[in-house]
């Protein structure tokens, strides 16, 4: 048989379960703007029923709560961690070839090919008779060549800077790639002594989970959770964070130049702390690495684009030495290079006639040297970095205008300006590159760089979509909602009030019972 204060027992729970309820509304209420946070649902179930007598059935003895669950989609999750891990490398990508763009500046009026168009405009001057002993046009072609030589320095330097700059970034992701293993740890220690009992530390994991949201745009990373709660974040196979433990990153200067002649020293290495090497895949640390080492491939950084200033320069100042050093100073004078390197020395080895220009290079070129062609022969020369470029001392010094050799030989006297047209002629010559003349060299060095900037653009603004796409989708599951929380504020409200009211009437019913009856006759 029922208790007399069986409906009292009832109407309590179900005042706790909506003052709970409301509590929870709250907490969803205060951190709708708070990052990571997940909202949270209060789960109830009916308490256990009393079983009434000769078959009439069962009744209902109010409500149990059973946990305050954390609303969130496990498989949404894997999939940001994954897609973000992309987005952070083509984001990275994309930054730094904008920096390159910025760096090489064309088109522009300030450009290298403005710079050359000048330096080739002055040698027209020079190569007209009436000029070629002229010592303005003289000194016009001398400071235009220091403005290209300089432009050169300018342009290497800062690509140099850039790869420095990009070496800094290699030390401060893996920092805090580092930073984030830490705290992911602590917070398994914490979610795990706080889980013991079979409660949710719901708030916690909401740090863990915006923790390796920030990670994920760092490294490829692969996310594990056992059934007993430990926790895993592993990178390529080998763990970063195992439960309560995680192994850290740590960078050492490199002894060997991955790319001779072109890297700056010292660059840094990434390894695991046991010393192991380390493979990274994606994440921005995967794009900064790409960016500061690739010299070929799908992904070339900033040690291509010095590569290639360098190729440009060495062949464009050998081909211009060898012209000029045929012709003649105003004081006789022949043998005078206009710039101050490189070493060059004529390929005298046998060439099978059936191999192609490519071939040639790939065969005869090696580590510092740069192969090319002039006039029908082949060549070889010592890489001058365009850091190093510059014009000779002969044509720097202070007879240096009247070494600038306009004349083909010393006995065309100084109104000859035929080799300098033959400089000049240069400019058109689309032999002297595998892309053709020295104004398509820079024209495909941009276009190249045009299209790989283009397509990291590309793969940034479509990975950008798919990843909001997914942040929506789990933001339809786990944000919160501030109309759907005042409706349930509201709903929870009214129950509440009710489970009030109901304990108010049970008690006026006890009242009569206990203060009303046997009290005839008195």
């Amino acid at each position: 048989m029922r208790s007399t204060f069986f409906g009292l027992n009832t109407s309590v729970s179900g005042l706790f379960a909506s003052q709970r309820a409301l509590d929870v509304t709250g907490h969803n209420i205060s951190n709708a703007n708070t990052p990571g946070y997940s909202r949270q649902r209060l789960n109830v179930t009916q308490s256990l029923a009393l079983t009434l007598p000769n078959g009439q059935g069962m009744i209902g003895t109010g409500v149990d709560t059973r946990n305050i669950q954390q609303l969130r989609d496990k498989f949404l999750d894997y999939k940001y961690w994954q897609e973000n891990t992309t987005l952070g490398k083509w984001t990275t990508r994309a930054d730094s070839l904008e920096q390159i763009e910025a760096i090489l500046n064309e088109p522009s009026d300030s450009g290298i090919q403005t710079v050359m168009d000048e330096f080739y405009s002055a040698l027209q001057e020079l190569s007209q008779g009436e000029k070629a002993d002229n010592l303005t046009v003289r000194t016009q072609v001398r400071e235009r060549g220091i403005a290209l030589t300089k432009t050169l320095n300018h342009m290497y330097s800062q690509l140099q800077n850039m790869q420095k700059n990009m070496d800094f970034e290699v030390q401060t992701t893996v920092d805090q790639i580092n930073g984030y293993a830490k705290q992911i740890a602590n917070l398994n220690k914490q979610i795990f002594q706080y889980e013991l009992d079979g409660s949710n530390a719901n708030d916690l994991r909401d740090q863990r989970n915006l923790l390796v949201d920030q990670l994920s745009e760092l490294v490829d990373i692969e996310v594990q959770e056992s059934a007993d709660g430990r926790f895993k974040v592993a990178v390529n196979g080998i763990s970063l964070v195992s439960h309560y433990d995680c192994q850290q990153l740590k960078v050492e200067k490199r002894t060997t130049e991955k790319n001779p002649g072109v890297d700056n020293k010292g660059l840094l290495e990434v390894k695991w702390e046991n010393g192991t090497s380390f493979n990274c895949k994606s994440g921005k640390l995967q794009g900064v690495l790409d960016t500061r080492d690739n010299i070929d491939g799908n992904t070339k950084g900033i040690p291509y684009y010095m590569d290639q200033l360098n190729r440009f320069t060495t062949v464009f100042a050998a081909r211009f030495n060898l012209q000029h050093s045929q012709g003649a100073a105003l004081d006789g004078s022949t043998g005078i290079n206009f710039f101050n390197g490189p070493t060059v020395a004529e390929i005298t080895d046998p060439i099978d006639p059936t191999w192609t220009d490519a071939q040639i290079i790939s065969n005869f070129e090696e580590a510092g040297t740069v192969v090319f062609k002039a006039d029908g022969k082949w060549y070889k020369a010592t890489t001058i970095t365009a850091a190093d470029i510059n014009i000779s001392d002969d044509i720097a010094g202070n007879d240096g205008l009247n070494k600038i050799a306009a004349a083909a030989s010393p006995l065309t006297g100084p109104g000859d300006g035929s080799n300098a047209l033959l400089l000049l002629n240069m400019r058109h010559d689309t032999g002297m590159f595998s892309w053709g003349s020295p104004d398509d060299f820079f024209k495909s060095l941009i276009s190249n760089l045009g299209v790989d900037s283009q397509e990291a653009i590309r793969m940034m603004d479509n990975q950008n979509v798919l990843v909001n796409q997914i942040e929506n989708s789990r933001q339809s599951v786990s944000g919160v909602s501030m109309d759907e929380e005042m409706a349930n504020m509201v709903k929870f409200q009214h129950a509440y009030n009710a489970a009030a009211r109901m304990i108010t009437t049970i008690d006026e019913m006890l009242d009569k019972i206990i203060n009303g009856m046997g009290m005839v006759g008195r």
